[in-house]
Parts: C-alpha cells; structure tokens; sequence
C-alpha cells in the first residue's frame, strides 16, 4: 500500500491517529505530496461530538490495479459531564475506524486489534474486563484479551489506587556501553567521568528533600526503584552513597542492576545491607554471538557468573529477554527462553524488540518485517512460561514493535514487582528524581494523572537542580 497520511483538525491528535497506519506497516511520510490521506474531523456541539472521516485510498489487493476508494465515515460520541475524556473517547473510535478501513483494504487483522495504547490492561480494568468489548469492539483477538484478563486476575491483592500513597524513582542515567536497541537518555559512563561526582551529589540532594516533604505531607512510600541505565555502573561509593539515602520504611526496594559487566560482589553487598530487595540480571540473549551484535559488553558466562552469585544473597531476581534480537532466530529465541527458565529466576520480562527513535538500529535503517517470527517467538514464551509455572503480572507496549505485540513480566509465587504495576496501571503517584525522571501526581477521586518532567540533559539538570527541587514540592504539594 502506498504512503498514507492522517490529517486532522485536532492536531493534537495526529499521531496517535498515525501509530495507527504504522500498526500495519504502513508507510507515513508527511512530505511525500502524492501520499494517500485520510482526514478527521472532530466537531464538538453541547449535545455531541461528531467525527468525520474522509478516506481517499488507491489500492486494490486483489487485483494490484489502482482503484479509486473513497467513503465518509460519521458517528456520534454522547458527551458527558467531561468533555475531555469524551473526547478521547472520540479519538478512541477514530482510531478503530481508522483500523477497520485498513483491515478491510489489506485483509489483515492485528493481535492488538484497535488498540495503540501502552497500556491495555489499564483500559481493560477501566472497561470493568468487558472481553467482549475488547473482542468485538475493538477486535482485540481472544487470545490476547485472555492474557490481558490474566494479568488483571494476577494483580488482585496487588493492585492499589490511592493519591496518598507514591513509589520512588531514582534516575541513573548511565551506562558502560550503549545497546543498539537502546533509546533512553543515558550516556556511556566513560565519556561523562567529569559529571559524576556532581551528578550523584544532586541526586542526593533532589532525595533529601523529597523525605523531608514527604514526611510533612503524610505521604507514604509503597516501592523505591533505581533505574537509568544502569545504576551499577557507578563505582560502589558512588552507589552506596545513593542507597544509605533511600530509608523511605517501603515496602519493596528494586536496583536496575541490569548488566553484569557491572555487578560485583561489594555492590551485592552494599545493596543487601542497605535494603535492597529485587534486582535485574538481564542477559537480553543467551547467544554470545548476539550479545556481540547488540553492543552488550559481556558474555553468557559472565551472565551466569553473576546470577549464581547474586542468588546467595536472597534477592528477588528478574531477568530481561527480548524476542527480534538482529540475526536471531526462532531456535536462537527459544534457547534464551529455555535456559532463563532452567536457571529459575523469581522474574522473567520478554521483551519484544521495538525500533525506538533514537537507538542504533532505528537510525542505521535495520528492518526486519517478520511479524509472524515476532508471534512465533512470544506465543513460544508464554506456553514455556505457563509450564514452569510463571504467571503474567504486567505488560505493557511500546510503538514501533515488532509485530504489533507486548512486553511481558511473568512472575514465580509472590514475588510479583509492586513497581511495575504501579506505574503500568498508572494507579500511584510517582516521585522521579535525576536527570530525565517524570512525576506523575494522581488524583485518585478525579482519575486523573498530571505529570511534571526534569530536564533530560545531565549539564541542565545540574544548573536547574534548585528550580527543580522547588517545583517538585510545589507540584506535589
């Protein structure tokens, strides 16, 4: 099919519209003048929202002629008492129509059906797990509206709703290399030696005063997370000096520890005896020649060297796969799922390789249009995973996926992370802290989330780091 554009008269709109056409491989170039279009059109009276679209497509797939199809779709959207939410539930039903003309045209149907969102358990929780909804409606398959049910069935006990109640983030921003799938704000640890003392000073600093307004507010603190990059990759002083910080008398306690390259017995050590309660030791692949393509600085053997000694220390321990790794296939994805399963970790996420903005892959044009291995390797995952006896707890999805599926946290007994269905469900307020980091404020009687940013840029983040402070407290004050 040719490119095709999606024009609106909410510009807002237009790319979430967009992630749409992209849902079926299809090409969006606003600057190719002879591309396709499809126009919506939202108008809004006090008794309704009427959204008009306006298709003109030239495609025939039977006969690979060109064709003339053009048609006016046109429905009502009642408005209630909050125009903004029935106005996303308007765009909402332009996206499915969007899906339904293009299925239509190409004869393809998505596991995702309609859905775009990075969170589809939250909109099923929100549709009182309505499946017949999600299946007819918005032509989710059956068989992913059954694991979105499951991990909704899996939060039970876990899930909390309360604007009183926050996790913690905590942004290290740095890693020893950086992985060509990659897309966040980090930088390789070796090129900014110069901004590490000030960085983690801050840092402190930014951590300080959120314990104190926390404690003057009467918040309480459910999870910690240290993310980045990758937290160990800091020297262990540096380190150490930011866990003795995070006494927040929580509940659960995860380090991003992540890559084993950086993992060392004193970092275990400091990291059990100031509290620490969850790790990550993420091989991405059990395939030397795969870690060496993706930029991964260390081997399976490390991987494993590392796991054996962290398991001593009684962490709960997640494990990172990612299915549509470069070069690998089916056989390569299901050895890295077999062997993740036969070293027993409490936590296994399969991840499904996206082609993110900003990643190696992404800008060095790597494609790989193979959305039925994408559903091989992830349908591969979830029946092994169900044998061993893991069970899904979140998930969640990115644009740009291979074969327009999911991210997937399976766990073994009790040892879900209360973190990452926190910030999936959008059902906590977060409190980030460093450079990149997102406070999201929940306002639990209006559901509604308000979010608060600092600055991405490690050098801004340390000019601005009193401002920054300031605003945070106003913000959840």
């Amino acid at each position: 099919m040719n490119n095709i554009i999606i024009e609106s008269n909410v510009e807002n709109y237009i790319g979430d519209l967009t992630e749409m056409i992209r849902a079926f491989d299809i090409c969006s170039d606003p600057n190719d003048i002879n591309a396709d279009r499809i126009t919506v059109n939202f108008e809004k009276s006090e008794f309704d929202i009427k959204i008009i679209i306006n298709y003109d497509i030239f495609y025939n797939k039977t006969t690979n002629n060109a064709q003339h199809l053009a048609d006016t779709v046109c429905d009502r959207v009642i408005c209630g008492e909050d125009a903004l939410k029935d106005f996303a539930k308007a765009k909402r039903l332009a996206k499915l129509k969007i899906y339904e003309i293009l299925s239509s045209l190409t004869g393809i149907t998505l596991p995702y059906g309609s859905l775009t969102g990075i969170r589809p358990t939250k909109l099923y929780r929100e549709s009182n797990r309505n499946a017949e909804y999600f299946e007819k409606t918005l032509h989710v398959s059956k068989e992913k509206t059954e694991l979105i049910d499951s991990i909704v069935k899996e939060q039970s006990g876990l899930y909390v709703c309360n604007d009183k109640l926050v996790d913690i983030f905590i942004n290290v921003p740095f890693c020893t290399t950086r992985c060509s799938y990659c897309s966040f704000i980090s930088a390789e640890i070796g090129k900014v030696k110069k901004y590490i003392p000030s960085y983690v000073s801050d840092l402190i600093k930014e951590i300080r005063d959120v314990k104190r307004w926390i404690n003057d507010l009467e918040y309480k603190v459910r999870a910690v997370y240290i993310g980045g990059g990758t937290p160990t990759s800091l020297d262990t002083e540096s380190l150490e000096s930011i866990l003795q910080e995070c006494d927040f008398e929580n509940e659960e306690f995860t380090v991003e520890a992540g890559r084993p390259d950086t993992i060392t017995r004193d970092k275990l050590e400091i990291m059990k005896i100031h509290g620490v309660t969850r790790i990550s030791v993420n091989p991405q692949s059990f395939n030397d020649k795969t870690l060496a393509a993706i930029g991964r600085n260390h081997s399976v053997e490390d991987i494993l060297r590392v796991y054996c000694e962290a398991k001593t220390y009684g962490f709960t321990i997640n494990m990172d796969l990612i299915a549509m790794l470069p070069n690998e296939d089916l056989a390569d994805f299901k050895y890295s799922v077999d062997k993740a399963i036969e070293l027993g970790p409490h936590n296994i996420t399969v991840h499904t390789l996206s082609l993110k903005r900003g990643s190696k892959l992404r800008e060095s044009s790597y494609e790989r249009d193979m959305s039925a291995l994408a559903g091989e390797m992830i349908g591969y995952s979830a029946i092994s995973m169900k044998k061993a006896g893991y069970k899904p707890y979140y998930m969640y999805r990115q644009k740009y996926m291979s074969g327009n599926l999911e991210n997937t946290g399976y766990a073994k007994g009790n040892t879900a992370c209360l973190y990452n269905i926190d910030i999936m469900e959008e059902s906590l307020s977060i409190v980030a802290n460093g450079a990149g980091g997102i406070s999201k404020r929940l306002y639990a009687d209006e559901n509604r989330l308000e979010r608060l940013a600092n600055p991405k840029g490690i050098d801004v983040y340390l000019d601005r780091i009193d401002a920054i402070i300031e605003n945070k407290r106003k913000f959840f004050s």
